[in-house]
């Protein structure tokens, strides 16, 4: 874990030889992808900051057709102001091609390449604060993960996918570059190492932001493919299957994800927590990526940056007025544009039309949420004993909750397992408007449960004296209670509430 102190740097031992760290950044947009870029960009000299090098490709297949998937972006309603002169490689006319072409001219590289040009640059520094260690961030949309290939780490390469993304050069094909940077690699003696990172957000805040300025370039299309967070429990899965296969392969008997599902090839990161405590959570993002934090990462210069995509001025009005994250220091009294400031806070409505998608993100965003470090460290916080559970069994316990039936009208009890952290009800149950509830505790000695019958018959008495009605059978209550127990493996030594 990550010191605790403002130090510069925490220092990480590194391993011999030289090493350059690719990390990927996978997110939904909105999700402040380009604040946590702006942020890797300041570390310094030997750190290069890439700005989603498969956007090009990944528009061109959605606009034009000719993907993998068949896809064609007219079927989403996918469109850009910018979309011809980007997929051209040519600034605008109402650009300033003298100063702003090279940003043009610079997306027609395949991925790949682009890749290649940062470790060429860093191994060209031969030396630098770290002793000869790089860091190359790449900030990626999770829409962009078809054209990724997870067990190399590099973009995909197919004959169908060259047909608009890149040209049919030889030496402008993803596949040469790959090769290029494994050689460079080799010849330079740089151990390459790839990391990803998830940024997630809470999809209400990345739809209630989907309007506006950012909704005049996109059209305001709520299709998921342009939202784009269901994607990213794709991208995680892809993630974590290409590590269990690589650790099968060197070692049958290996776990790599653990009973929450976390897994140490993939950093889960919820960028609300990262606005609101900028330094410990950039603290604990570089612990888990295993490079140094510095505190030149908390800041940057307001207006356009050096890595940004052309695109930038459509899309980051909001991070180009910010100087970087808000930070609650005594001698730091005069950022008030930082980001998350109560200042640049904005309360905004989330339409009808952006209900469906919310709909669908919300499940995805709520797994993931369990993965990142300030979840995994909420015990930490809880008194009087700093333990979450005070029996460790109760982390991945699984619990019922569900509705009853009613033969009148052939509705079925719609009750389920789920695990703990999952479960959950209405907000508008009785239970929680008014406190109204009845419930008992049920012990289990040696398989048996003790006097179950006695226990139900006074939890239906105390909820006839409450007068509750459309209450679960019996007999489905019993059912309920056996498979929960059989569920969580518990025949000895157990308590249930029945609620």
């Amino acid at each position: 874990m990550a010191s605790q102190s403002n130090n510069s740097e925490i220092a990480i031992p590194n391993p011999s030889g030289r090493t350059i760290t690719i990390i990927h950044c996978w997110s939904a947009p909105r999700s402040r992808s380009t604040a946590l870029l702006y942020s890797f960009e300041a570390r310094g000299k030997d750190t290069i900051a890439l700005d989603e090098p498969l956007y090009r490709r990944w528009l061109q297949e959605k606009i034009r057709g000719g993907g993998d998937d068949g896809s064609n972006g007219k079927s989403y309603g996918i469109s850009r102001p910018y979309a011809e002169p980007f997929l051209k490689g040519v600034a605008p006319d109402d650009e300033d091609a003298e100063k702003e072409s090279w940003r043009w001219e610079r997306e027609k590289k395949c991925f790949n390449e682009r890749v290649y040009d940062a470790v060429a640059s860093i191994v060209e520094q031969n030396s630098s604060s770290d002793g000869g260690e790089g860091v190359i961030f790449i900030k990626q949309m999770a829409k962009f993960a078809n054209l990724f290939d997870f067990e190399t780490n590099y973009e995909t390469y197919t004959s169908s996918s060259s047909k608009y993304s890149h040209e049919h050069e030889q030496s402008n094909q993803p596949s040469h570059w790959k090769h290029e940077i494994t050689n460079l690699a080799t010849k330079s003696n740089i151990h390459i190492r790839h990391k990803h990172v998830l940024l997630i957000r809470d999809p209400l805040s990345v739809l209630a932001s989907w309007m506006g300025k950012s909704g005049q370039v996109h059209g305001n299309n709520p299709h998921p493919d342009e939202v784009g967070i269901v994607q990213l429990l794709d991208v995680y899965s892809k993630i974590v299957g290409a590590s269990m296969t690589k650790n099968n392969a060197n070692n049958p008997n290996s776990a790599s994800t653990s009973q929450s599902g976390f897994n140490p090839s993939v950093v889960v990161i919820d960028s609300d927590d990262l606005a609101a405590q900028p330094r410990q959570s950039m603290q604990d993002l570089c612990s888990d990526l295993v490079i140094p934090y510095r505190d030149s990462m908390l800041r940057w210069e307001p207006g356009p940056h050096q890595c940004d995509g052309p695109w930038a001025k459509w899309w980051y009005h909001d991070v180009w007025e910010s100087n970087g994250w808000d930070i609650d220091d005594d001698d730091d009294t005069a950022n008030n544009t930082g980001i998350h400031h109560p200042r640049t806070q904005k309360y905004r409505t989330v339409p009808p039309s952006l209900l469906p998608a919310l709909r669908m993100s919300t499940p995805s965003y709520t797994f993931l949420q369990t993965l990142t470090t300030s979840h995994r460290q909420r015990a930490f916080a809880t008194p009087p004993t700093g333990k979450l559970y005070e029996d460790p069994r109760n982390e991945h316990v699984f619990v019922f909750v569900g509705t009853p039936s009613d033969p009148s009208n052939g509705k079925r009890n719609r009750g389920r397992i789920l695990p703990r952290d999952m479960a959950a009800i209405s907000p508008f149950d009785s239970s929680v408007q008014g406190g109204d509830a009845t419930w008992e505790g049920i012990r289990v000695y040696n398989g048996r449960i003790f006097h179950l019958h006695r226990h139900l018959n006074r939890l239906f008495r105390s909820a006839k004296a409450l007068g509750f009605e459309n209450l679960h059978a019996r007999e489905e209550i019993v059912d309920a209670i056996f498979r929960v127990l059989a569920a969580n493996g518990m025949r000895d030594g157990a308590h249930m509430r029945l609620t």
